[in-house]
């Protein structure tokens, strides 16, 4: 619902300054939808895992060019293993070489500069190309025929209904754009804002940071609580709208408050990934 005032509001009162508001407000709904893909991944959605899944993929993570079961596999890997070669993050973004050095793009943190051209190539549509890229070679070549064959149908047909209802430049303006631009340049700066420039003694804390989201935040960058990351980490199985009380339950304990990287606001990250 959201979305779809963002687009008749952006539309009958167009200008550039408010279609460029419309696309941040429409890649951070798109990247709530990937927040709730995620809790599915964890079986948070509902009771019932058929359920779960079946919700998960069709209205959550295909719609965004995700797949909860491919999500799920390395997701896992990076809760078992985070910080490690092993880890689903490093195999999925590409942020360590074989050897277990970080990527000249992945080391934080970076010069001032070198952080603001880290961020505009990631919302320049860059990213989003080869997002779209391997996301269309995962769904042509993962998974079992069936489920190969289900998804380009489920693309197929919606394809198909918006070409049918003549919404080709409205699906490019409002959903392409807004996936390719502010989803790709937001959920990288949120992984780099989960485990990047970190400094911590104590190894437990070293690999994951916590953000408190201010208002733009919400609205804007990390959605549904999904920057409380800390507390997913020790809790995985609580829901994202329980992260804020998980939070301040863990903050009533002097230790965790004094161990733990909290940052306040995605400026307070910026601040920590840049020098």
């Amino acid at each position: 619902m959201a979305i779809i005032v963002a687009i008749t509001l952006c539309h009958q009162f167009w200008n550039p300054f408010l279609y460029a508001i419309a696309v941040m407000f429409i890649g951070a709904r798109q990247h709530a939808l990937a927040v709730l893909q995620h809790d599915a991944a964890h079986y948070r959605l509902f009771p019932n895992k058929k359920w779960n899944d079946a919700v998960a993929e069709v209205f959550l993570a295909w719609p965004i060019l995700l797949s909860n079961q491919y999500f799920r596999e390395y997701h896992f890997l990076h809760h078992r293993y985070i910080g490690t070669e092993k880890d689903g993050n490093r195999i999925q973004y590409g942020t360590h070489t074989p050897a277990g050095e970080q990527t000249p793009a992945w080391q934080f943190p970076k010069q001032k500069i070198a952080l603001v051209i880290w961020l505009l190539l990631r919302v320049s549509g860059v990213a989003g190309a080869v997002y779209l890229v391997r996301s269309i070679h995962r769904i042509l070549t993962k998974g079992s025929l069936s489920d190969r064959l289900l998804n380009l149908s489920y693309y197929a047909a919606v394809l198909g209904i918006i070409f049918l209802i003549n919404g080709g430049q409205l699906f490019l303006l409002y959903w392409i754009i807004p996936l390719c631009t502010w989803f790709a340049m937001t959920n990288l700066l949120r992984i780099a804002g989960e485990h990047s420039a970190i400094d911590r003694p104590d190894n437990f804390y070293q690999l994951t940071r916590t953000t408190v989201p201010s208002w733009f935040d919400r609205v804007f960058i990390v959605p549904r609580n999904i920057s409380y990351h800390l507390e997913h980490h020790i809790y995985p199985q609580v829901p994202f709208y329980k992260l804020p009380e998980l939070h301040d339950c863990l903050m009533a304990q002097e230790s965790y408050g004094q161990k733990a990287q909290i940052a306040e606001s995605y400026w307070g990250v910026l601040q920590e990934l840049g020098k």
